[in-house]
């Protein structure tokens, strides 16, 4: 899980939540939410996280599966997609 890679890493670097939420000039309570993994994190959020704590992008979403995600979260496969999915065919003569 994504928060417990982070909350890990700012423990490896000996960061409080608190040390860690003001160098990314975050909510300190946004910041606990993330790393119980209790929300969706912006983009931009994670990579100022990842950035203050010099961590591999890599690293970090390594192993991560998003078919593990379960409920209006879960992803459906491109190759599920029925037909009306798909925009015609352009042809030409």
């Amino acid at each position: 899980m994504l928060g417990k890679r982070l909350a890990d890493l700012r423990l490896k670097h000996l960061l409080t939540i608190r040390g860690l939420a003001a160098a990314c000039e975050l909510d300190e309570s946004n910041l606990r939410v993330i790393e119980k993994g209790e929300g969706n994190p912006r983009l931009v959020t994670v990579l100022k996280v990842a950035g203050v704590l010099e961590a591999d992008l890599g690293e970090l979403f390594e192993g991560l599966n998003p078919y593990g995600l379960t409920g209006k979260d879960r992803p459906q496969p491109i190759s599920a997609f029925d037909e009306s999915f798909w925009r015609p065919k352009d042809r030409t003569a």
